[in-house]
């Protein structure tokens, strides 16, 4: 975190530092997270339109949680049963939004 601290105020000085910390440390996740979706796409076990907006909803609801509050509040603390409680829910919450059937599912093509 205090890497990221130390990235965050020095953006206006040396923002080559913002692209690198965003490149090796957000993408490699989130493009696991795309291709997974995509290939689970693809295999028909779900349907997601937009595999980017799928990504980063998933990631969004794990890192409002767990990321940024530890990045933003001076002790905050989230145990790793909270943290898998977290993404287990996120897990849920995109099974259930794009799901090839059942609740939530898109109908249309």
């Amino acid at each position: 975190m205090d890497t990221i601290r130390i990235v965050i105020a020095e953006l206006p000085r040396f923002p080559e530092l913002a692209h690198a910390q965003f490149s090796q440390g957000k993408m490699p996740y989130f493009e696991s997270v795309r291709c997974y979706l995509l290939a689970e796409h693809e295999a028909g076990t779900v349907r997601v339109e937009d595999v980017d907006l799928a990504a980063t909803q998933f990631l969004g609801m794990i890192s409002n949680y767990v990321f940024w509050p530890t990045l933003l509040v001076p002790g905050w603390e989230v145990s790793a049963e909270r943290v898998a409680q977290v993404v287990d829910e996120a897990v849920r919450t995109i099974a259930a939004r794009y799901a090839a059937t059942g609740p939530g599912a898109s109908t249309d093509d």
